[in-house]
């Protein structure tokens, strides 16, 4: 069972990679998105995800760019700072009918 946790807490962690120059996408907020143009949120994308029978969470990269060895070691280091452990990383990734793609992805846990 997985503690409740409030909104505030995930857009910190954004904030903070962000000042790395690490992009997490963000939700689209509709309420904003006329004609056409895409307005996003403050709120990040919230992927959830159980890792070895805990749960948890995953943040999308904003691009299809690959996370670098440099980038993986401030996400862990941000990551404990916010109370966070890393779980893993995913790369970029197309399908093998070159149908779908998949960003590159972190995810991560409680700390315990």
């Amino acid at each position: 069972m997985n503690k409740s946790i409030n909104i505030k807490k995930f857009k910190n962690l954004a904030k903070a990679l962000a000042k790395e120059n690490i992009i997490v996408e963000y939700q689209t907020d509709w309420s904003k998105s006329v004609n056409g143009s895409y307005a996003l949120s403050d709120r990040p994308y919230i992927g959830s995800g159980n890792y070895n029978g805990v749960e948890g969470w995953y943040f999308k990269r904003n691009s299809n760019k690959n996370f670098t060895a440099k980038e993986k070691n401030k996400i862990k280091e941000i990551l404990l700072k916010k109370g966070f452990k890393s779980k893993g990383f995913s790369k970029y990734e197309v399908e093998y009918d070159n149908d779908r793609s998949y960003r590159p992805t972190f995810s991560f846990i409680f700390s315990l």
